[in-house]
């Protein structure tokens, strides 16, 4: 799927990369040494030695909003919690699920309806008091509550969402749900209205973590700042918009982490990063635009990490957005932005400003999700036809179509992604504004609707295709539920819906698969972008294996009390 060039694109793509350092002031400037090696290599002086005290150190674009589990909703957050907290169930290298916090997978009742799940004995919250199945249970019943961003995750429960609408009208913290049992102090069971096939992927997301009801009612609020839980590292300092520390738990139940910590600092730009990457103060780095080629072709190349990434990059029109002439369901809104997908040369950001790193995305499930159908012609550039759309839209010249903002966070190749993309819309009469904000002002913005136009990404919760497509399309989880287009389709929910309930996965995909033509046929996004992770990682760590799930630097799903910085021992 990734497009290839013969020799003369390759000649012009080198030409158009100069020309982007030049006019984006890209990392082409960095202080790397001209030298060759014998080989012709670039030599690149980069100190290569771990921290003396041990620690990981990861850099950060940006503070973490939450790290409370119900809070969290982006992958800044969700890779610092997931250190500090456990599941019932979690993944293997393979992505597939296994224990966590369970004992073993649980017992399903044969209609589908009843987990039973067995907990391991002597596991401890990092405060010394050990887990029991209530503790499990207080977890799941917070995710009714009105401050949580989660609600989506019990909705299947029995008595889930009767809690849900109590909650929003009490304000109770931790609703009684019927369905979520404790048998006794190691032994939990789950009861589900109906079959719902993804449920159990639910539960080795960090939102469903085990967390201790007397430090949560103890400190409230502030829970989010100083998190207790059962997980390889605690959180011994927070320095917010500075750093965050996190110290090793030595009592942790899968064993005592072989790093002492893992100190993250917030850096927010990328080539400040790069600077202290290369002067030994990072164990890894996020590759952005500028890094690639040059570490690629160099005496370091051996630095260069790079795995498959379940995710899509998205710019999403908020479809309920007063005033919008992208909103609603009428034609002349769906032709602006089938005009806008028509408008933006996706080969040029991947191939040139992203360095071949990514490529144009044919729908929203990326490949390596059950369900990707590698058939469908990837999105191209038409702005003949884009301009067409427009006319037919009622903006034959331009004339009278408003100007909206497309927001986007501070965070990596996100800047320049959008001054293409703003260059390419106005090639064909569609004129944007470009508003950038700090992550956490920004995720707050899109969950609750404030901006029409808006740059996202989303990474796999769980490796299944539901993930995306009810998540991000589902009415039920408009705003915070992760439906931040409040797109709203009553065939796609049905589809959905369906699909939830049918255990033969052929049949399952083939609903899941209808429901995303469906959703691209409605066009709620500018369909961006498929492709990989890619960081610099030191060569003297060691078991650092991330899975598709990982989003670059955090390391999800990494097994992180196996990390070790081999010179340091």
């Amino acid at each position: 799927m990734n497009p290839t060039f013969g020799s003369l694109k390759s000649f012009l793509r080198s030409i158009a990369s100069v020309f982007l350092c030049a006019v984006l002031l890209a990392g082409c400037n960095s202080n790397t040494s001209g030298n060759l090696t014998e080989s012709g290599l670039l030599k690149i002086n980069s100190v290569a030695a771990p921290s003396a005290e041990n620690y990981f150190r990861i850099p950060l674009m940006t503070n973490p909003p939450d790290l409370d589990p119900i809070l969290v909703s982006d992958t800044t957050s969700d890779g610092v919690a997931s250190k500090i907290f456990n599941t019932l169930l979690d993944y293997d290298p393979d992505l597939k699920l296994e224990p966590c916090l369970a004992k073993a997978m649980p017992v399903v009742s044969e209609d589908g309806r009843v987990y039973d799940f067995e907990l391991r004995d002597g596991v401890f919250f990092s405060n010394g008091r050990k887990v029991t199945a209530h503790d499990l249970k207080y977890s799941l019943q917070r995710l009714a509550s009105v401050r949580s961003k989660r609600s989506n995750l019990i909705k299947p429960i029995v008595g889930a969402e009767e809690a849900i609408n109590a909650s929003q009208k009490n304000q109770v913290i931790s609703p009684e749900i019927s369905g979520i049992e404790v048998i006794d102090d190691l032994n939990l069971r789950l009861t589900l209205v109906e079959p719902y096939a993804p449920f159990i992927y639910n539960l080795a997301m960090v939102n469903t973590a085990a967390v201790p009801r007397e430090v949560v009612e103890e400190v409230g609020d502030s829970f989010s700042r100083q998190p207790v839980g059962t997980g390889p590292f605690i959180l011994s300092e927070w320095k917010e918009g500075t750093s965050i520390l996190l110290t090793a738990n030595k009592d942790y139940f899968e064993g005592a982490p072989r790093l002492a910590g893992i100190h993250y600092r917030v850096i927010p730009e990328s080539l400040a990063q790069l600077e202290e990457y290369k002067a030994g103060n990072f164990d890894v780095l996020a590759v952005t635009q500028g890094i690639y080629p040059k570490w690629n072709k160099s005496d370091k190349a051996d630095e260069v990490k790079s795995w498959p990434s379940l995710a899509v990059q998205y710019y999403g029109f908020n479809l309920e957005k007063e005033g919008s002439p992208y909103a609603g369901n009428s034609e002349s809104a769906r032709k602006l932005r089938e005009a806008v997908n028509l408008s933006v040369d996706r080969n040029f950001l991947g191939e040139i400003l992203l360095e071949g790193r990514f490529y144009p995305a044919n729908g929203i499930l990326p490949p390596g999700i059950l369900g990707h159908n590698s058939e469908r012609p990837a999105f191209e550039m038409d702005r003949e036809r884009a301009q067409e759309l427009r006319a037919e839209a009622g903006y034959p010249h331009g004339e009278g179509l408003p100007t909206v903002d497309l927001w986007f966070n501070t965070q990596g190749d996100n800047s320049k992604i959008a001054q293409v993309v703003q260059a390419d819309l106005k090639k064909v009469g569609i004129p944007i504004d470009l508003k950038m904000l700090d992550w956490g002002a920004f995720i707050e913005a899109t969950d609750s609707g404030e901006p029409s136009f808006f740059r996202l990404g989303w990474v796999a919760d769980y490796p299944d295709a539901e993930n995306f497509l009810a998540f991000l399309f589902h009415s039920k989880n408009k705003g915070s539920n992760g439906n931040v287009s409040f797109f709203d389709d009553s065939e796609v929910d049905r589809l959905l819906d369906e699909s939830n309930v049918i255990a033969d996965m052929d049949q399952r995909l083939a609903l899941l698969q209808q429901a995303e033509a469906r959703i691209i046929e409605k066009t709620p996004w500018l369909f961006l972008l498929f492709g990989r992770e890619t960081v610099l990682l030191k060569p003297y760590v060691r078991n650092f294996n991330p899975t598709g799930m990982c989003d670059d630097v955090q390391g999800n799903h990494v097994r992180w009390h196996l990390v070790d910085l081999e010179t340091a021992r």
